[in-house]
């Protein structure tokens, strides 16, 4: 929640009458009460605040009892977890075939970018990846999803997708983000110029608030559809899988209402034969997070990564011995709590910044 992150905060400090001196070991209790109590439910910025408690208490009662976290939920279902990483399209399709290839040098086994034109005209940073959407694209960042776009469009993404390919090799996965700047005819046309590519997934084509429209992009494409980094809590949830709006299922863990929050997510996507691939551009720490939840559930697909040189040190200063990828795997840390040592003398080395974002 970077562009709410001041919101965020006070909204963790309004939690701080009820949760101070409370028994940390009844969570379920505590996230039923933080978020019915608080009348105004549901929605991202609501259940980001509660997220943070709740992971909070999670790694209290797993440290008492000297246990990883996935140890208290089930687990483990696997010991290491498949992961993705960001790649920048670039201003052409030979710069994304470069950016690709050094994402594959790095060792992913899978990737994604932000949609070509959309974002990437300017140049990025080279590095296997580095940021994919933060530059400008040839499009205005400000269109609306209902305004005209050129026809050309669908023909020229789908030449960034054909080199991408060809460097990735038939195995690499490749996935796109649309950030839901597009309708529902819009997004059928990009679907049907990257039917031939063998993509992982086109992740929010509409915006995410009509489960009935992204229904109707789903139902007319063998492309896997994802979405839900902007969904919260079972109840934001259960229409667009009770109306088979997706494929993919992507909630995230610090704004979806926490552990508690997406262990029932997970089992309600489930039911549903959903697999779950959860945002996390968040940083190492969401990235450790996320490894104990995906050893505790069976229906774990992928995990989202940075993935870049910046984020990898970053992960060298805030964590001692951070988990290592390996073969496009993370390690599940078995250590208790997150498994891992947070480093919290320099927490001021990670000063609050505001960020302004677009579409």
């Amino acid at each position: 929640m970077k562009r709410h992150s001041r919101s965020v905060a006070e909204s963790i400090l309004s939690l701080k009458s009820y949760i101070v001196g409370k028994d940390p070991t009844a969570v379920e209790n505590h996230w039923e009460k933080m978020y019915r109590d608080s009348f105004w439910v549901g929605g991202p910025m609501h259940s980001a605040a509660l997220s943070a408690v709740d992971c909070a208490l999670w790694e209290i009662v797993a440290k008492v009892h000297d246990v990883p976290v996935h140890k208290l939920l089930g687990g483990p279902t696997r010991d290491r977890v498949l992961v993705y990483c960001h790649c920048p399209a670039g201003a052409s399709p030979e710069v994304f075939a470069e950016n690709v290839k050094r994402c594959k040098q790095a060792g992913y086994r899978a990737l994604k970018t932000t949609l070509p034109l959309f974002y990437g005209a300017e140049e990025d940073s080279k590095e296997a990846g580095s940021g994919y959407s933060g530059t400008k694209g040839l499009i205005d960042r400000t269109k609306r999803e209902t305004e005209y776009l050129d026809p050309s469009i669908w023909a020229r993404i789908s030449e960034f997708f054909a080199a991408a390919r060809e460097a990735g090799g038939p195995e690499m996965g490749l996935a796109v983000d649309c950030h839901g700047r597009l309708n529902v005819k819009n997004a059928r046309q990009l679907c049907r110029a990257l039917e031939n590519v063998g993509m992982m997934w086109v992740e929010e084509p509409v915006p995410p608030e009509n489960a009935d429209a992204l229904a109707e992009v789903k139902r007319e494409t063998s492309i896997p559809i994802a979405a839900g980094e902007r969904w919260a809590t079972i109840y934001g949830v259960r229409e667009f899988l009770e109306k088979g709006a997706i494929d993919i299922l992507q909630c995230d863990l610090v704004v979806c209402g926490g552990i508690t929050s997406l262990k029932k997510i997970a089992a309600l996507a489930e039911a549903h034969y959903i697999g779950m691939a959860p945002h996390n551009p968040n940083g190492p720490l969401a990235t450790v997070m996320n490894t104990q939840f995906a050893a505790a559930i069976p229906n774990y697909l992928i995990l989202e990564t940075i993935g870049s040189a910046t984020d990898l040190r970053t992960a060298e200063r805030l964590l001692r011995r951070p988990p290592q990828m390996e073969d496009g795997f993370l390690p599940v840390p078995r250590g208790s709590g997150w498994g891992v040592e947070v480093i919290a003398e320099v927490f001021p080395e990670f000063p609050y910044l505001q960020e302004r974002g677009w579409r």
